[in-house]
């Protein structure tokens, strides 16, 4: 019989399992070299008039979007185990819907969702400055709160929380 400690495992599940991903991208292996060695001859193919010099700018482009999304899920994730941890009543033994939770949005989830999810990315831009052939950047980390604060204003926006202060205490 599912109990609540079995949903809330199974609504971080999802999110440890997004951190191993950001993990693993910022190791060498997702550097730079490595991804325009991948990404070159797919864009040549889809645009073959693309000069290298253009290429890189698409390059750049594309790793600074795979930033922005990476950490839009991410935070988009750990509201849910936040949330999940915090406002699951303890008398639930099932995993909430995303519609019933955005009905109790809380605060405090989203919060604590938004700094977890700006601390992973000040500690895998660290990370990285240790790594030969990566470099961690303050922008990068910017970008990466900026995606995660977009994605909670979002769930603001669609939630229930909208123009109902009590909601805001939570």
């Amino acid at each position: 019989m599912p109990s609540r400690s079995d949903a809330v495992r199974r609504a971080w599940a999802p999110a440890l399992l997004w951190l191993a991903l950001i993990a693993w991208e910022s190791t060498a292996f997702a550097g730079s070299e490595n991804t325009g060695d991948f990404l070159y001859p797919i864009v040549k193919f889809l645009d073959p008039q693309i000069t290298f010099a253009q290429f890189l700018i698409v390059h750049g482009l594309l790793r600074k979007a795979g930033h922005f999304i990476g950490y839009a899920v991410l935070s988009l994730l750990m509201l849910r185990a936040w949330w999940t941890t915090l406002m699951l009543p303890r008398w639930a033994k099932r995993l909430p819907s995303w519609r019933s939770m955005l009905r109790s949005w809380s605060a405090r989830a989203a919060a604590i969702a938004l700094a977890s999810t700006v601390l992973v990315a000040a500690l895998d831009e660290w990370h990285q400055t240790m790594l030969p052939g990566r470099t961690g950047a303050i922008r990068d980390v910017a970008l990466d709160a900026m995606a995660a604060a977009c994605v909670q204003l979002l769930l603001i926006a669609v939630s229930d929380a909208r123009g109902k202060p009590s909601a805001l205490s939570s």
